[in-house]
């Protein structure tokens, strides 16, 4: 939640507590107990759209996306030393090309280009002959464990992108609810300083319901 929405939430947690110490000043008037109702009822429900904001964190999901994403180009560099070695000996310019990639070049790649690279060099590696890299250091299985790992981050990167456009969405739905809360604010302005007659009351209404830092 931004600062403009917190400040604006609090406005209204301190107007509602405002009222809730001295309901016998305004319960018995059915028109401000009638704003009190509706602005506390649109409060609740910011409240579970904050909540919802809070839960759409995506900085968790873009640390652990950046780590796993570092695991497999480190995975990447290795098998590319490998293949690499076999392309020159070999004269495999088009599984050179696709090997011969440092940690500097997979880290400026966007993740889908990150992702088609790396699927071009492992489907090449995996077409060679069988065997042709054990002499080269290739583990068993090697090829199947980066491409799981391929796949673990564009997979961490796609939840991380969901959230963020859920709490975008929650950043809305409280945009919206504020403004609902407009209506019965202007009906409790005009009534609470003509239809309670406390001075203190309706002088500590006026403060509580400035915006904070406004």
């Amino acid at each position: 939640m931004n600062r403009r929405l917190q400040n604006r939430l609090r406005m209204l947690d301190n107007t509602l507590e405002h009222f809730d110490q001295h309901p016998a000043l305004w319960s018995d008037k059915t028109k401000i107990a009638e704003g009190v109702d509706s602005v506390r009822a649109i409060v609740r429900r910011m409240n579970d759209a904050a909540e919802d904001q809070a839960g759409g964190d995506t900085k968790g999901l873009t640390q652990e996306k950046r780590r796993a994403r570092r695991t497999t180009t480190d995975q990447l560099v290795d098998l590319g030393k490998k293949a690499s070695a076999y392309a020159i000996l070999e004269k495999d310019d088009d599984l050179r090309q696709a090997a011969d990639l440092s940690h500097s070049d997979w880290g400026r790649f966007t993740d889908r280009e990150f992702a088609n690279k790396a699927r071009d060099l492992l489907t090449l590696v995996e077409a060679l002959p069988d065997g042709a890299l054990d002499e080269y250091g290739l583990a068993p299985d090697e090829t199947t464990t980066i491409r799981q790992s391929v796949a673990a981050v564009g997979r961490l990167g796609a939840q991380r992108d969901n959230v963020g456009v859920d709490r975008a969405e929650a950043t809305g739905d409280l945009d919206d609810l504020y403004d609902e809360t407009e209506k019965p604010l202007d009906v409790l302005d005009r009534l609470v300083p003509v239809l309670i007659e406390d001075e203190g009351f309706v002088g500590e209404y006026r403060r509580v319901r400035q915006i904070p830092g406004r």
